[in-house]
């Protein structure tokens, strides 16, 4: 009996020792587990920490991208329209030499646009063998503004092959022929004698009569008061600078042109808008 005891005794406390083994076993593995859990949700916080950390820092990222682009896109704009700015002057000073341009081509087309005043053809070209006289034929007629004959042709025999035709001519400031002015826009001419190089101009032929109505307003065209008024007081305007400067006249005196002729041609006595008369070969006269 005392064996049996001893044994059971023996027994008893392997399995104490084997129930408390199995205890501290269940303990050490429900602690781990623990520890595990906990230890795992905080590595999975630090992993969601670290991931927002990332998208943070992407967004400042490209926030700052957005500042650099919104920065670089007003630079743009402001250059743009500083652009949109130099072209609207460009333009307006395009605009402004365009306008002087055609101001000034205008203004030279005026100076050099020629009106016809005259016309003289040649009828004959005669030398008495004897004296060695030449007398020249011509028949002379003016013109309207339409390059139509005023009136009938006039003729005359000048002593001489030379042919001098003198007139009044006034001249208007250029500031008014440029701008086209109605009455000082372009020179105005009066014919006054027509005579041959052997002749003096007082023994002459009279073509317009000084202070009557010039020939060129015959027909076609009407003399305005302020023309009326330069050739009544033709030489008291010459003589008073003042005057002749509030009408906005240049210049006003006597002239005349000439010309060595020849039988068979035509010639024409034509002023430019702020010239005097000039005379040269007819060319249509001549095909004509």
């Amino acid at each position: 009996m005392p064996g049996t005891l001893e044994k059971l005794q023996t027994l008893n406390s392997l399995l104490r020792t084997m129930m408390a083994v199995l205890v501290f076993a269940a303990i050490g593995a429900v602690s781990w587990l623990g520890y595990q859990t906990y230890h795992a949700a905080d590595q999975e916080l630090l992993r969601a920490q670290q991931e927002l950390d990332a998208k943070e820092a992407a967004l400042a990222d490209t926030r700052q991208q957005l500042a650099a682009r919104d920065a670089e896109i007003f630079e743009h704009q402001q250059t743009i329209a500083d652009q949109i700015a130099q072209i609207v002057d460009l333009n307006e000073d395009i605009r402004q030499k365009q306008a002087e341009i055609a101001r000034l081509d205008t203004a030279l087309r005026l100076h050099k646009m020629e009106r016809r005043l005259a016309r003289i053809t040649v009828l004959d070209v005669v030398e008495d063998e004897e004296s060695g006289k030449v007398v020249s034929t011509i028949g002379f007629v003016e013109l309207n503004e339409m390059d139509e004959p005023i009136g009938e042709p006039r003729r005359f025999e000048l002593e001489g092959q030379m042919v001098y035709v003198d007139y009044l001519v006034v001249k208007f400031e250029d500031k008014y022929v440029e701008q086209a002015d109605l009455q000082r826009g372009t020179s105005i001419c009066l014919f006054n004698r027509i005579f041959g190089e052997f002749q003096t101009p007082r023994d002459g032929f009279t073509l317009d009569e000084p202070g009557q109505r010039p020939g060129v307003y015959e027909r076609g065209s009407v003399m305005s008061e302020f023309e009326a008024k330069i050739w009544r007081d033709f030489w008291q305007i010459a003589n008073d600078p003042k005057r002749a400067a509030e009408m906005g006249i240049r210049a006003l005196h006597g002239d005349a042109v000439s010309i060595k002729v020849q039988k068979g041609k035509t010639y024409r006595i034509t002023v430019r808008a702020a010239g005097g008369p000039e005379i040269q070969v007819d060319d249509q006269g001549l095909r004509s």
